[in-house]
């Protein structure tokens, strides 16, 4: 009775430890009589990788952004962005300014002293190929309220219009003693002078007036170098531009002196232009 104790207890040792044990009845190996018992071993062991894989979970998701990469690529894009912001300060003071401007650019468009349905016909102006500036004065009585530089403006139109030449107001700006500038064919229309020089690469700014023998105002003059420099800040001017007076050859040899007188001090001042018949 021992000996068949020993027996049967070796053969409950070799079913723990072997999945395939001899079955002696039916003279065959049972595969499953090893697996029975030691499935709670391994239940047991699978809960234990469970852990395990729940505990490595957070850092091996392949699709999970690690925390210190996401603040380096946060970094990055900051230090690009003030990159960008002191490249573009860096470029705008390259830009070379004729003198510091105090007085404020006023501009009154063209829509608010022609509210009329005829558009303005004029050929297009090449704005990067703009060079110079030509600057004249109406030889008329000067306008010191919105309401006389309007009325000016208005009688312009329609003294060009109705005059046999069927064109439309020849200067690009007006200038008028109110110190405010008004659009006539603007910074994107070719001036209306063909007797003025480089049509397709310059702007006519007319000072409302006659200056041969007195300054224009203080004003105005300020109001024209507020001009310039909102000119260049549109990039609608060089900033190497050249500034002319005209000549008008069928007038005194003194037309404009007095305006001219002024401007010759300025940066920029290239000289005078022939201009002839047309009047301005």
């Amino acid at each position: 009775m021992y000996q068949a104790a020993r027996t049967v207890a070796a053969s409950s040792s070799s079913r723990l430890h072997s999945p395939v044990a001899w079955n002696r009845k039916q003279d065959y190996y049972d595969l499953e009589a090893g697996e029975r018992t030691p499935l709670l071993y391994a239940r047991d062991n699978s809960r234990e990788a469970l852990r395990y894989r729940k505990k490595l979970r957070p850092q091996d998701d392949p699709n999970r952004v690690h925390p210190v990469a996401l603040g380096l690529m946060l970094a990055l894009l900051i230090f690009l962005l003030i990159g960008v912001v002191i490249g573009v300060y860096l470029l705008l003071l390259t830009i070379q300014r004729p003198w510091p401007v105090s007085h404020p650019f006023f501009l009154v468009e063209r829509p608010a002293w022609w509210p009329y349905p005829t558009a303005l016909e004029a050929t297009s102006l090449n704005r990067q190929a703009i060079t110079d500036v030509i600057v004249v004065h109406s030889d008329t009585e000067c306008c010191f309220n919105q309401e006389q530089c309007v009325r000016f403006l208005q009688n312009t139109e329609q003294s060009w219009w109705s005059g046999g030449r069927q064109e439309h107001i020849p200067y690009n700006f007006l200038i008028g003693g109110d110190g405010v500038t008004y659009e006539a064919r603007g910074w994107k229309s070719q001036h209306g002078f063909k007797d003025l020089p480089g049509q397709n690469t310059t702007l006519v700014v007319g000072m409302i007036g006659n200056f041969t023998d007195r300054q224009p105002t203080a004003v105005q003059y300020a109001e024209l170098k507020a001009f310039l420099t909102e000119s260049i800040r549109r990039f609608s001017l060089s900033p190497q531009y050249r500034l002319h007076g005209a000549i008008n050859s069928t007038r005194s040899g003194n037309d404009g002196a007095a305006l001219y007188s002024q401007l010759q001090r300025w940066p920029h001042w290239m000289g005078f232009v022939q201009q002839q018949q047309q009047q301005l």
